[in-house]
């Protein structure tokens, strides 16, 4: 087995729980929409199939997450999870400013800004953990431009 450093480990940590809680809950939105709006305490939607259609995206956000990091154990090489890890702080970023937007216009009631709260979490500690260089070449081979 591999032997990490602890920011490696925290990497794995903060990878396979923010990918696997989007998988979940984007599953969880798919298959039985108005229970998982009831978990967050917001109101059921008129229309679930887009609040399913919302959670398919959600589910492959999580899908990702756990991909760069399956490619990362098996290859030893980071460049895909550093790539999906930038990606996601965009989405994250914008997703929450979306929701937040849309709650202070009345839109979106208040518990959604649990949405913004965590993506925001986790966009800001993917930030951190990619400015540590908590991914940076384990071998000696070459990943891509430096």
């Amino acid at each position: 087995m591999r032997k990490f450093s602890g920011t490696k480990w925290l990497m794995i940590a903060v990878a396979a729980a923010a990918g696997g809680g989007d998988f979940a809950t984007g599953l969880l939105l798919m298959i039985a929409p108005a229970w998982t709006l009831s978990l967050m305490r917001a109101p059921a939607a008129r229309e679930p199939v887009y609040i399913g259609f919302i959670g398919c995206f959600v589910c492959m956000v999580g899908a990702s997450y756990l991909w760069g990091l399956g490619t990362w154990l098996r290859s030893g090489s980071s460049i895909r999870l550093r790539i999906v890890l930038e990606l996601t702080i965009l989405f994250r970023t914008t997703v929450g400013a979306f929701v937040l937007f849309h709650v202070l216009l009345g839109n979106l009631s208040p518990p959604w800004l649990s949405v913004t709260a965590t993506d925001w979490f986790w966009a800001a500690t993917q930030f951190a953990l990619l400015r540590s260089k908590a991914l940076q070449k384990e071998t000696g081979s070459t990943e891509g431009p430096q």
